[in-house]
């Protein structure tokens, strides 16, 4: 009987896999603890990508974000990741010449995990936390606008702001600020991104 519920839950979880709508984003980040810190000499390079795929029903379906660093030359940052996982509710439509739009709500948790310097403990600090997260999100051919609300570190609230500006068919630009960072010894976010985003209607 388990091997039965286990071919189902597999053939259940290919379907929704290979079920359309589906959005794919993945990108290259410069990350800094301000616009004012942003330089070569400082920078902190993260992956982005993103994929709302898991299909529940018409509208409703499973997704997951992420941001890892792969490099640090900020000496006070050693890495900066968070990774997300909620569920969305998009409405979303694809014309024949390639032109689309996809808007909704998502809602999910995040996990924040920073290292930094920590002038108590005269070294590096590891702070994880996990937050709920809410948010919403509005993506076309040409430009797009996500806001997420969660908390970081401290309870506060973190509103980061994020707009995409699309050129050359699917790659895209785009420009992150949160006034609030994830710990207390970064004060805000702010980043930017370069990559390519598909989308299936």
């Amino acid at each position: 009987m388990k091997k039965v519920i286990i071919l189902c839950l597999i053939f259940c979880l290919a379907y929704t896999a290979l079920a359309k709508p589906y959005r794919f984003k993945l990108g290259f980040t410069d990350y800094s603890t301000g616009l004012k810190e942003l330089s070569t000499k400082h920078g902190i390079y993260r992956l982005h990508s993103r994929l709302d795929i898991l299909r529940l029903s018409s509208r409703l379906g499973l997704g997951t974000a992420a941001n890892i660093t792969f490099k640090s030359d900020n000496p006070d940052v050693k890495f900066n990741n968070f990774y997300d996982f909620y569920a969305h509710n998009f409405y979303g439509d694809k014309s024949h010449d390639g032109r689309y739009m996809v808007y909704g709500l998502v809602a999910g948790v995040r996990l924040n995990k920073v290292k930094t310097s920590n002038e108590d403990y005269f070294s590096m600090v590891t702070y994880t936390n996990w937050s709920f997260l809410l948010g919403m999100l509005i993506s076309r051919n040409d430009w797009g606008t996500e806001i997420m609300l969660s908390q970081n570190q401290q309870d506060k609230w973190k509103f980061d702001f994020a707009t995409k500006y699309q050129f050359s068919g699917k790659y895209y630009l785009e420009v992150a600020y949160c006034y609030t960072g994830p710990v207390k010894e970064i004060d805000r976010d702010f980043s930017i991104t370069f990559g390519i985003e598909f989308y299936s209607n």
